[in-house]
Order: structure tokens, then sequence, then C-alpha cells
């Protein structure tokens, strides 16, 4: 059963669009191998922190996929969604 996973960066200078494309296409190639899927990012309005949630085999994965392709997060977790 795969887990959700977050993960949370921080970006200084703010991210622009084509550093977003670089990152996300590195990210995704790297998911992919690890058997995970990009599920949705949120960036924040000043463009400075993101969070993104994958579904993965766990948060070990996503933790190598994001070294593996060189981009920098301040943690990744397991996750449980509440729905009410």
């Amino acid at each position: 059963m795969a887990a959700i996973v977050v993960v949370e960066t921080e970006f200084n200078p703010p991210l622009t669009d084509e550093e977003h494309a670089r990152i996300g296409k590195r990210l995704d190639h790297c998911a992919e191998l690890r058997s995970a899927r990009w599920m949705r990012s949120y960036l924040s309005a000043d463009r400075t922190r993101m969070v993104c949630e994958f579904e993965a085999p766990d948060a070990e994965s996503i933790r190598d996929a994001y070294r593996n392709a060189d981009v920098a997060f301040l943690r990744a977790w397991s996750a449980e969604l509440y729905k009410r």
C-alpha cells in the first residue's frame, strides 16, 4: 500500500516559473524510478515556500528522489488524509 508523503521546501531567492519547471522535470523522473507519483503542490504567494504531496512507497523513497534530483528540502514525512 502506498503512503501519502508531504515534502516542505524553501526558496531564496523566490522560485521562478523556469526553475519550477526544471525542478519538476528532475523530480518526476527520480520519483518515477522509485514507484512514486506527484499528486499536488502548494506554492506560497511570495514563492518562497512550497509543500508537495506524493503517493509513494514510503517517505524515504521521496527523500531519496529529492536528493538524487539535487533538490533541497526541509523535511519529508508520511501523512494520513482526514476528510470531514
